[in-house]
Formats: structure tokens, C-alpha cells, sequence
């Protein structure tokens, strides 16, 4: 059975950030994929320590609500990761979680992926209408998960969610469906 693992950045349950996620979820879990969720707006979440126990291990130090994710990580096909852009930024939680995941690269210095061969996708919402207010940050976020050896199958960039007429298109519902079920698909 394959394996997926989403990580949630928003700390809206029902934002739009989380209802592209769960469509990616439908798709995914439609074609029999187990999914794993991490809501990374948990309050058990410890920022990185700079201890560097990541770089001779394969995992963390800090026993809290992430831990797990490690051996989710290492057993998953793909990773789906989203986040809201706020102030031109991942949320503060994407980027706590972002900086626990520095093990996914190994050694003192020679950046190896640990666990390459991942499918991806990645997910932003944003208020603005203007995509090229979150640009950057959807670039960085995908360029990490390309060092970590992950291929991008996909990165929805929805924007304009300030709008008070705003509401996911039902393209945009069903590109993230169809992203899901496309992991399963051609693993």
C-alpha cells in the first residue's frame, strides 16, 4: 500500500490552505494510498534547538508531536506539504517544521538526501491576487524539497483569498484531486 504524508501549515482548519489538502487527500486515499496527517499549527511542537544531533542521525532530538513524522517521512512515496503565504511568507509553523526537517539531508556538510525518491506537491494560499507577492517563498519551499531529493509533481499557488466573493474554483478543487490520485498512479 502506498504511503502518503501531508503537512498542514495553517492554523485555519477549514481554510483554504486545509480544503486543497483534503482534496489531495481524497485523490490519494481513492486510489487506495494510506494517508498520515501532521497539523503543524499543533501546540506540542518544539522549534529546532541547533543541537545538531540531525546530522550524524536520521531524525531529531526533541521528543514532541513531530518525532513520528521521521519514520513517516522514511516509509512515505510522497509528501504533501501546504501553507498559507502570510505577509509574504510561509506561516511561522512552516517554518518551524521546515527547520525540523533539516535532517532530511545527512552528513556535516555533504547535503546527501536521506530519503530521496518522494513525490511532492506542494500547496499556498495567499489573500492577494497578485501571485507574485508569494512567489518567492513557493520557489524556496519547492527548491528545498528538490535538495532533499523529493520530485515536484506539482505546486498549486491559490491566490486572491481576501476576496470577499473568494471561493476555490471547482478547476482548482479538482487539480488538487487528481494531484492525489496521479501520486498513487505512477508510483
Amino acid at each position: 500500500m502506498s504511503q502518503v504524508v501531508i503537512f498542514n501549515a495553517s492554523p485555519r482548519k477549514n481554510g483554504y490552505t486545509a480544503k486543497l489538502l483534503e482534496q489531495v487527500a481524497h485523490g490519494a486515499k481513492s486510489k487506495g494510498a494510506k494517508v498520515i496527517e501532521f497539523d503543524l499549527n499543533n501546540s506540542g511542537i518544539r522549534g529546532c534547538q541547533g543541537c545538531y544531533y540531525c546530522r550524524t542521525h536520521d531524525g531529531c532530538s526533541i521528543q514532541d508531536y513531530l518525532q513520528p513524522m521521521y519514520e513517516a517521512i522514511n516509509e512515505a512515496d510522497a509528501i504533501i506539504f501546504g501553507s498559507p503565504i502570510y505577509y509574504h511568507q510561509i506561516t511561522g509553523q512552516a517554518k518551524v517544521w521546515l527547520d525540523r526537517t533539516f535532517s532530511m539531508i545527512g552528513g556535516l556538510g555533504d547535503f546527501i538526501p536521506r530519503h530521496p525518491g518522494k513525490k511532492a506537491i506542494t500547496i499556498f494560499a495567499q489573500g492577494g491576487a497578485d501571485p507574485k507577492i508569494g512567489v518567492d517563498d513557493v520557489n524556496f519551499i519547492n527548491n528545498v524539497f528538490a535538495l532533499y531529493g523529493w520530485d515536484l509533481e506539482d505546486s498549486i499557488h491559490c491566490c486572491g483569498t481576501h476576496d470577499s466573493n473568494f471561493t476555490i474554483s471547482e478547476e482548482l478543487s479538482l487539480r488538487a484531486f487528481k494531484d492525489g490520485e496521479n501520486l498513487i498512479m505512477h508510483l
